[in-house]
């Protein structure tokens, strides 16, 4: 499956890798893309990816970070 949500407080390569770094904790997200020009994240995972917890975990990392569905 591929999801991409809109994350408007990323904007640097530091943010990038926060964001590569956190989702490489959820062993259901097989690849993950940030693109800081249109400010969106897009993953491949399979079924059993939890959602809820990843964004739960991406919005803690910033106060800037709100993850949002496209």
């Amino acid at each position: 499956m591929k999801t991409t949500v809109r994350i408007p407080g990323i904007h640097c390569a530091s943010c990038a890798a926060l964001i590569k770094d956190v989702s490489s904790e959820f062993r259901s997200i097989q690849s993950i893309d940030v693109d800081l020009d249109q400010k969106t994240v897009t993953m491949d995972h399979d079924e059993s990816f939890a959602m809820d917890a990843w964004k739960q975990e991406i919005e803690a990392l910033n106060s800037d970070y709100r993850v949002e569905s496209l």
